[in-house]
């Protein structure tokens, strides 16, 4: 989203720290592994749940719960195979009930040490003749404007695929673009898939909705709204060679009938004075559910969760890591600019059978343990059956990952452990592209956490 605040205008935002796994190198993921732990980003993870309108820094299943006031579902999962896994949403200060706009909450305040250029597209990064040293980066404006931008350091911060262009699409003084000289620039590139693995019967989904559901935790902050999920084990996914993988279940479509939808209705309308003939017919659906809106009421008072609403559609999702593969990659278009004569990216995003294995397997054993719980099973689809049919039903979560990805090795990728471009003085990258692998969490709580970890350490001289 090229606006003030970029994508985070239109994000869900979903947040989940990675796991200590993703950082680790793994013999069954080629290509896996960070020159830096879990651990380190540790010291910044509570500073970007801050930014992001989060709640405590706590996702594991040890301690959360009695934050969230709800006694512990019983039985537990069995911990060789599948972990409790937690989502939290990010809130805006301006509205809790939407997520944090960096253009609007974050950017749109008078920062003395900040100058924000509004209509400056950033066209091309000047380095030294050798490539060795960033001396400036040129912008233009649609009208034709331009402006050259000198500065001891710059921090590039365009996104997934963004990132890569830009750097390739450097090209003056380096033909194949800046920090290029190991034609790593763009490789690596990856997502997360998306599927609906099975589907519940609405009317029987109440009980796995409960459990697999979202949950609330309240503070001097606020409200905050956890989602309760699944993930794959680090025992299982060592022995069996599987992907990291995390589950869901996702509700949509409210029934018109639905009491608590037809009260927000009947609300809405007599806030905005528009006559009893308007509220009546939703006040009369919520008053013919009363035992619903009790249920519902019960659960908020004393559950201390949101009320189970009257669904068309109940979907069992998983959500799957990527093998990080070269092939996998972000190129030029060789014909296809933009309106500013840049070319536009071409992709070649490559989905492994490794995933749908791995999802295969997930689903196998939440079947089996909702079935240990007493849950209804769900109606499983046939897009596991075989890669054809999981490309067709996967989706891309709109996650870009890994196309300027960190390495120790210049070989192997395009920034260093400090976000440094190999080889480049004073330009440095942030950003889930320079993410070794995608994890199977949700992107923004990582790439804000690793900002401000970059940020430390150019504001106190350690690079």
């Amino acid at each position: 989203m090229r606006m003030l605040g970029g994508s985070s205008r239109i994000w869900t935002g979903r947040c989940a720290p990675f796991q200590e796994v993703d950082f680790e190198r793994r013999s069954w993921v080629p290509n896996s592994g960070w020159p830096i732990t879990r651990k380190e980003f540790e010291p910044w993870l509570a500073s970007a749940g801050a930014m992001l309108g989060l709640g405590p820094n706590c996702y594991d299943d040890e301690t959360l719960w009695p934050f969230l006031r709800s006694p512990r579902p019983s039985p537990r999962l069995n911990a060789d195979f599948l972990e409790p896994m937690f989502w939290q949403f990010s809130k805006s200060p301006r509205n809790p009930k939407n997520s944090i706009d960096f253009g609007q909450d974050r950017l749109d305040t008078a920062a003395p040490n900040i100058h924000l250029l509004l209509h400056a597209n950033l066209t091309h990064i000047n380095t030294n003749a050798a490539g060795t040293r960033f001396e400036c980066a040129e912008v233009r404006t649609l009208c034709g404007k331009r402006s050259w931008i000198r500065a001891k350091l710059l921090v590039l911060c365009c996104g997934g695929v963004e990132n890569a262009r830009l750097l390739l699409a450097s090209n003056r003084i380096l033909p194949r673009g800046v920090g290029n000289q190991n034609d790593t620039v763009g490789r690596f590139l990856m997502d997360h898939t998306d599927s609906a693995v099975g589907y519940f019967d609405p009317d029987q989904s109440a009980a796995v909705r409960s459990r697999f559901g979202h949950y609330w935790l309240d503070n001097e902050q606020g409200r905050h709204v956890y989602l309760h999920g699944l993930a794959l084990s680090r025992q299982i996914q060592e022995r069996e060679q599987l992907l990291n993988c995390h589950a869901y279940v996702d509700a949509f479509d409210v029934e018109t009938d639905d009491p608590w939808f037809a009260l927000d209705r009947a609300k809405a309308a007599l806030r905005s004075r528009q006559g009893i003939a308007r509220v009546y017919p939703d006040a009369r659906v919520a008053m013919s559910h009363c035992g619903e809106l009790v249920r519902g009421l019960y659960r908020r008072r004393f559950r201390h969760r949101p009320q189970l609403q009257k669904l068309k559609r109940v979907e069992l999702r998983c959500i799957l890591e990527q093998i990080p593969d070269p092939e996998s990659r972000l190129t030029l278009s060789e014909t296809r600019k933009d309106a500013l004569g840049m070319p536009l990216s071409k992709i070649k995003w490559k989905v492994s059978d490794m995933e749908r294995k791995t999802a295969c397997r997930m689903t196998e054993l939440m079947c089996s343990e909702f079935k240990r719980f007493g849950l209804p099973a769900p109606a499983l689809t046939p897009c596991l059956d075989d890669h054809g049919g999981w490309l067709s039903a996967c989706a891309e979560k709109a996650h870009p990952t890994g196309s300027t990805r960190m390495s120790d090795n210049p070989k192997k990728g395009v920034v260093n452990e400090n976000c440094q471009v190999h080889g480049v003085d004073g330009l440095f990258i942030a950003g889930s592209s320079v993410f070794a692998t995608s994890g199977a969490a949700n992107p923004t709580l990582m790439i804000v956490a690793q900002a401000l970890r970059l940020a430390d350490r150019l504001r106190t001289h350690e690079l």
